[in-house]
């Protein structure tokens, strides 16, 4: 996993308090996981996210954007009992990113895959796209995103 220095800081906390346990993962978050993946247009995506968006290959300028619009959730929007603390929320959302690690790296064939974790203080998104060739969707310093990062690679 690589973060930026504002992830760091806040990874170590997660870490040094064990709320990154994947068996802490909230129901709604093992659902969309549970879910499966689709494959369209050369593309991945969890199944009940692409099933929410009417979206089309052709409305991006290419396949990463497609995948990191799609492939997007706010881990806020899983939680049950109105949300946990923001640190909480953080290890969740790095839990899901590591679970969604094992299973896109569990898909048949030989594709790698990006999974970029963003956390702004009361926010955790978790994305991921494929890796291609001349196609990045972060920055390549993610020390100058605004958000604290993680990147997590299969």
């Amino acid at each position: 996993m690589k973060t930026n220095q504002r992830m760091e800081a806040l990874y170590e906390e997660v870490r040094a308090e064990n709320l990154d346990d994947p068996k802490a993962l909230p129901q709604k978050l093992l659902a969309v996981l549970n879910a499966g993946f689709l494959e369209q247009e050369q593309c991945v995506f969890l199944s009940p996210l692409r099933k929410t968006v009417q979206v089309q290959r052709l409305d991006f300028s290419n396949s990463t954007g497609y995948e990191c619009f799609v492939n997007h959730l706010h881990v806020e929007d899983f939680l049950e009992n109105g949300g946990l603390p923001p640190l909480e929320m953080l290890g969740r959302g790095l839990a899901f990113a590591q679970e969604l690690k094992e299973r896109l790296a569990a898909l048949p064939g030989s594709r790698h895959f990006r999974i970029i974790v963003g956390f702004n203080g009361s926010s955790c998104t978790v994305r991921f796209h494929t890796l291609r060739h001349a196609e990045e969707w972060l920055e390549k310093d993610a020390d100058t995103a605004a958000d604290a990062t993680a990147i997590i690679d299969t």
